[in-house]
């Protein structure tokens, strides 16, 4: 397992920004935790994150503004490795694990109404709270909704026309999580965007439930 790494203290200690934040934590190794070694990862499962004894002490280290950052990426991590988008997971995944493109995730937010158009969709709307969008840029994990439930989720990259990103509030947040709001108009995500469809969101809302509960169950210990 790998191990805490000095950049990781110094960014705790000198209350660095989001990016520095999340460069440091991308060193630490632990977003490889679970992820196939021919993919570039450690191996093992994601379940080795709470199990073993010196990836526990990292997670209960995290103050509140990595855990933010360190849960959204895993996130978009994990959509990767169980999406049937082998093209998007190959061209993507390796920029997530150096912690060189931030992932974030909406998996919280409400969901965005997707209307189809040729060869995808156009999307309108607004998501608040969304954490990692990282000025030098970001993949956004974005579960898109029609007929009245999740139906798709889309890997939609920051540079896109007419997606937009305004500073959330605390600005204390924003400054260490990059946490903000991200606004769509009229914007046309291609077919090749697509990640899974709803059994794939089900599956990364377990994910989601595995990360918060290990995260508590670390910090829980380090009240006790």
């Amino acid at each position: 397992m790998p191990l805490e790494t000095e950049s990781l203290t110094t960014a705790r200690r000198l209350g660095q920004n989001a990016a520095e934040r999340l460069t440091a934590i991308a060193s630490a190794g632990y977003l490889r935790v679970g992820v196939p070694i021919d993919l570039g990862g450690h191996g093992g499962t994601l379940q080795d994150l709470f199990q073993d004894p010196a990836a526990r002490q990292w997670l209960r280290d995290l103050p509140y503004p990595d855990q933010l950052l360190f849960r959204s990426q895993r996130l978009v991590v994990e959509a990767l490795l169980r999406s049937d988008n082998v093209g998007l997971r190959e061209l993507v995944l390796p920029e997530l694990l150096d912690g060189a493109m931030g992932g974030a995730s909406a998996m919280e937010c409400s969901c965005l109404t997707a209307m189809p158009a040729d060869l995808g969709w156009r999307l309108n709307g607004r998501l608040v709270g969304v954490p990692n969008l990282q000025w030098a840029g970001f993949y956004l994990l974005l579960p898109v909704q029609m007929n009245d439930r999740v139906d798709d989720l889309l890997l939609v990259r920051s540079e896109e026309n007419d997606v937009t990103v305004q500073a959330g509030d605390p600005h204390e947040l924003w400054q260490q999580a990059a946490c903000g709001t991200v606004s769509f108009r009229q914007v046309f995500l291609r077919a090749d965007e697509w990640l899974g469809d709803r059994p794939l969101w089900q599956t990364l809302a377990d994910a989601n439930r595995a990360l918060q509960q290990g995260l508590s169950a670390a910090l829980s210990r380090s009240t006790n």
